[in-house]
């Protein structure tokens, strides 16, 4: 049985270097038919020449939605199905930075994201009633638990993509572009020096490294990825406890993970409250 493939849409904003967007359109019809069966009919795809451009843009539809997370407009490239379609945004300044595999790594990685989570109830969740509860009790604000959830989202997505890709037999690349994610972050040192005597900037800043963390965890389990090295080198600021603390919520986290992406943040949100508040 032949796979249709998606209709690829691309919008460029700003100069678009020649042969980018024909790189990454190949790219990405080259890793579809790859992905399994049932693949989206249509895919957005927005190059953006400089990261001030893409935050830009994704600033003016998250206000034009009434949404109010924070964090994706740093990455290399985010994802959404706000509009009933999955949507991709690519910084070209900075995915031609990296490396050719690696490059290709977070080419692919976003692709598999429009696969496993390309409608928008995947960007709709509410939050537990004993999540709430528990944060109420520990003085949590409504606003720091809804970026708790959020950052717990990506984590559990990112998981998902990664033991697809890594069960298509995409290895080498998904090493390179789990490398890429582990570097360190003067903005994330600054970040750790105003929370660590604060309870909810310290939630915060814990549930933002389960990104990297859940991302890495199947590269790991199957023994091509050093998570630990990673995580010391990305976070040589932490004392050594706070680093095995983290590891230590990954590996809870990722040892219940299953097929249901809403199950999956359920769990993890509730096990990060448990294990940090």
């Amino acid at each position: 049985m032949i796979t249709k493939l998606p209709s690829l849409d691309f919008h460029c904003h700003g100069c678009i270097a020649q042969g980018r967007p024909e790189e990454i359109r190949a790219s990405l019809e080259e890793c579809y038919p790859r992905l399994g069966q049932r693949l989206p009919e249509r895919v957005e795809v927005h190059l953006f020449d400089t990261q001030s451009q893409q935050a830009t843009f994704l600033e003016c539809e998250k206000e034009k939605r009434g949404i109010t997370t924070w964090g994706d407009e740093a990455f290399i490239c985010s994802h959404d199905a706000w509009l009933s379609h999955p949507r991709l945004l690519i910084c070209i300044e900075r995915l031609f930075a990296l490396s050719p595999i690696a490059r290709l790594g977070t080419i692919r990685h976003e692709a598999a994201h429009t696969v496993l989570h390309g409608a928008p109830i995947y960007y709709v969740f509410p939050i537990p009633a004993d999540c709430i509860k528990m944060a109420q009790t520990k003085g949590v604000s409504s606003v720091v638990l809804q970026q708790v959830l959020y950052y717990c989202a990506i984590a559990v997505k990112d998981f998902e993509v990664t033991r697809l890709l890594l069960h298509q037999g995409y290895r080498e690349c998904q090493v390179a572009f789990a490398e890429a994610q582990f570097t360190p972050s003067d903005e994330d040192r600054l970040a750790w020096l105003l929370a660590k005597d604060h309870p909810q900037a310290r939630l915060l800043f814990f549930t933002a490294q389960l990104k990297s963390l859940l991302l890495a965890w199947p590269l790991k389990v199957v023994g091509i990825f050093c998570l630990e090295k990673s995580t010391e080198a990305m976070l040589d600021y932490l004392e050594p406890e706070q680093r095995k603390e983290l590891l230590d919520i990954a590996t809870n986290i990722a040892s219940q993970l299953g097929e249901d992406t809403h199950d999956n943040l359920r769990s993890a949100l509730r096990q990060s409250l448990q294990m940090l508040l």
